[in-house]
């Protein structure tokens, strides 16, 4: 069975969702491993769920973005067929924006174009302007035979019958002379860029190259508009291309001719079978041999003067700095870079939250906080992450309850497997002054710090920011303090800008023994503790709110993901220091719904109350 190499779902059950889960492995398992990752040309991957599935992905060569979204069944006798949309989205300086029809282009211009790229498929007005062609994936009905195909036009042209005049300056400015070109863009040439490295990782995951070709190129036709918006062909140098490989033992010529306009006249068809030599015009192409790549770990790096381990950095802060928001940055910055990162988490609750709003692949160690319960789990995760993804870095984030101290012990531990780069702790400009006032752990977290990131600067004026930098020196006078807004801070000011102080990092554990040592403060010693409330039921939207307004001062941070009523609506919910956020909550595949209190007590009684503020809530 061919697919068996690599893929373990189920595509008869649900074709539909089958057929996308297959790209989905595809694409995933070629970009786990860095050399394989650059060698075929990917330069950054992004997975999009909004409905259909869509992917958006960087690719050597090229300035802007690729979308690839699923678009329809293909019903194919013998096979499970897919059909996906394929788009360019062009970078706003690129050359080739001069190309675009006069609305994709002013597209690019606008503000908001780069947000909607990155979700793309929410936005139904931009995708179309955009599309270059599509593939098409097919899977034998048996698994054994695979099929991948490309279908676009050589150039995307629309001319302008009677020109374009737009108004500028006060006046009609002509922008396309009459029988100009509103739309000349090399369609073809820019799709090929995404199905080679597509089909290099089709020939990646199957362990072998294809063993099937066919080529037919087919007339196409420009499009002419006039001024009322009526539009007609007319004949031109333009062709469609539809290129189709094959893998495996399948019969590939009905699918070449599957769904085929009996009247089609081809200018020109090719078919290939193996053994014969490739044909000349596609004989350089990776997709032929990119079975043969691989993560070169056989060979002794240490021999080349190379550390092959990852970095592990250590996110640290207090409970609502803006954690995760950093880490999402952090996360987008490495992926655009071909990079890898494998997250770490750990909460304080029975639900953990943050892991559900990056959208990405994380392991989370339970027990609570990874200060006081870790139990070497960090050690057993590190050793598993390393084993299955060969990630480029490693990121612990830690509960806002942990103290980075009491991890010295643990990270010199892993060493053989990473390089410990930096503990880096967030500071929430505004309600710091309370968080060190009443809890030991935050004025720790800011001394253990390699880097302190000031958050949340758009909360304070500049004098406040002064002095938190003054207080801030005056607990940690060797780490540089980079002021910041929502966590959006170049990783590279942080991670990539000083070397490593010795074979082992920058971060150094005691050298006590295990029978003497160092414990440092907990959040126990706080009397800080949490609690987590499950919440099925919608909740009357008055008296939610109500509760919350009706918090007691001790109940510091909450945070959760409720259902609420009248309108219905599922809410992201955030509450740091007496001030709360919502936001619209629309992963489907998220299905807890829960509340989680932290707060300082000695009396858990308090925190009875809060729950029955909220229960009041479901009725």
């Amino acid at each position: 069975m061919l697919l068996g190499r690599f893929f373990r779902g189920d595509i008869g059950s649900r074709p539909a969702a089958g057929i996308q889960e297959l790209l989905r492995a595809i694409l995933i398992r070629a970009n786990f491993v860095p050399a394989v990752r650059y060698g075929i040309g990917w330069r950054g991957l992004k997975q999009s769920v909004d409905g259909e599935e869509c992917w958006t992905a960087k690719i050597a060569g090229f300035a802007g973005v690729f979308g690839l979204s699923f678009d329809a069944l293909i019903p194919e006798p013998g096979w499970f067929g897919g059909r996906f949309l394929l788009h360019y989205f062009p970078d706003p300086g690129e050359a080739l924006v001069e190309y675009c029809s006069l609305r994709a282009a002013a597209e690019t211009q606008r503000p908001d174009y780069l947000q909607k790229v990155r979700d793309f498929s929410s936005y139904p007005e931009v995708g179309p302007l955009f599309a270059i062609g599509c593939i098409r994936l097919s899977a034998g009905s048996a698994g054994e035979a695979l099929a991948l195909e490309l279908e676009s036009i050589s150039t995307q042209r629309t001319i302008s019958e009677e020109g374009v005049l737009l108004p500028g300056d006060g006046r009609m400015v002509r922008v396309i002379v009459p029988g100009g070109f509103d739309q000349d863009f090399p369609a073809l040439e820019v799709a090929f860029g995404f199905f080679d490295s597509l089909a290099a990782s089709v020939t990646y995951n199957l362990e072998q190259p294809p063993v099937y070709l066919s080529e037919c190129r087919l007339p196409a036709p420009q499009i002419v508009y006039d001024r009322t918006g009526g539009t007609r062909p007319a004949a031109a140098g333009i062709w469609k291309l539809r290129l189709l490989l094959g893998y495996g033992a399948g019969r590939f010529g009905d699918l070449r001719e599957c769904g085929r306009d009996p009247g089609e006249s081809a200018a020109h068809r090719l078919c290939w079978r193996s053994p014969e030599p490739p044909p000349p015009e596609y004989r350089d192409r990776l997709w032929w041999r990119a079975h043969q790549l691989q993560d070169f770990k056989s060979i002794d790096k240490t021999v080349l003067g190379i550390d092959a381990r990852p970095p592990f950095i250590l996110l640290s802060g207090f409970l609502g700095a803006g954690k995760t928001s950093l880490l999402q940055h952090f996360i987008e910055y490495q992926t655009q870079r071909s990079r890898f990162v494998a997250v770490i988490q750990n909460e304080v609750g029975e639900i953990g939250l943050d892991g559900k709003l990056l959208d990405y692949t994380v392991t989370e160690i339970d027990e609570g906080c990874v200060c006081c319960s870790l139990a070497g789990s960090l050690k057993r995760a590190v050793q598993g992450i390393i084993g299955s993804f060969s990630p480029d870095a490693i990121i612990l984030e830690t509960s806002g309850l942990a103290n980075p101290k009491n991890l010295l012990d643990d990270l010199g531990e892993l060493a053989e497997w990473v390089r410990i780069d930096a503990v880096v702790t967030v500071v929430d400009a505004l309600n710091f002054d309370t968080c060190v006032q009443n809890y030991t752990i935050a004025m720790d977290q800011v001394a253990a710090a390699d880097v302190l990131i000031l958050n949340k600067s758009d909360l304070a004026n500049e004098k406040r920011l002064r002095g938190l930098r003054d207080r801030l020196r005056q607990i940690n006078p060797h780490a540089p303090i980079i002021v910041t807004c929502r966590g959006d801070v170049n990783p590279a000011m942080i991670f990539d800008t000083e070397g490593w102080t010795g074979s082992e990092g920058r971060l150094k554990a005691p050298s006590a023994s295990l029978d003497d040592k160092l414990l440092f403060h907990t959040h126990l010693n706080d009397h800080l503790c949490s609690r987590t409330i499950r919440l099925p039921k919608a909740l009357d939207r008055r008296a939610f709110f109500k509760a919350v307004k009706a918090l007691p001062a001790s109940v510091f941070r909450a945070k959760g993901i409720v259902d609420l009523a009248a309108p219905p609506q599922t809410l992201l919910f955030q509450y740091v220091g007496g001030r709360f956020d919502i936001s619209e909550f629309a992963d489907t595949r998220v299905q807890d719904r829960f509340l989680t209190f932290i707060g300082k007590t000695k009396d858990l009684n308090t925190l009875d109350a809060v729950e029955g503020f909220i229960r009041a809530a479901e009725a």
